[in-house]
């Protein structure tokens, strides 16, 4: 049980650090006063408009649900359908959260490289 609630918890903190910064052409920058305040702005942006944790929770539930049936569905071959239960809601539910991150941090780099190239910015990533 601790192993789960560990594989969680990474998933969660893995869900609330967005790294992602554009690669924008120093052609297009202006003033630098004026990029780092849109940089800024556009960061929180992202952040504010990318439900990551609730991607990370549905997906996790969703993988764990498939991972359940399929693991009882080997239980069952295996001869051990509860040991099989458990181990496919696990894994399920890991790679599931494991999705909703990936899932959720591409949201946030769409919505900060369309704000900063809204802005006037030529980003080249």
């Amino acid at each position: 049980m601790r192993k789960i609630i560990f594989a969680f918890s990474i998933m969660g903190m893995l869900a609330s650090c967005a790294t992602y910064n554009p690669v924008v052409d120093p052609q297009s920058v202006r003033s630098d006063d004026k990029y780092y305040q849109d940089r800024a702005e556009c960061r929180a942006l992202a952040q504010a408009n990318t439900s990551t944790t609730k991607s990370v929770a549905k997906d996790a539930l969703i993988g764990g649900a498939v991972g359940a049936g399929t693991g009882s569905l080997i239980g069952v071959i295996a001869g051990d359908t509860v040991k099989g239960l458990a181990l496919g809601s696990v894994i399920g539910g890991v790679a599931g959260g494991a999705k909703g991150v990936y899932e959720g941090n591409k949201d946030y780099e769409q919505i900060y490289r369309n704000c900063m190239i809204g802005r006037g910015y030529k980003v080249l990533n």
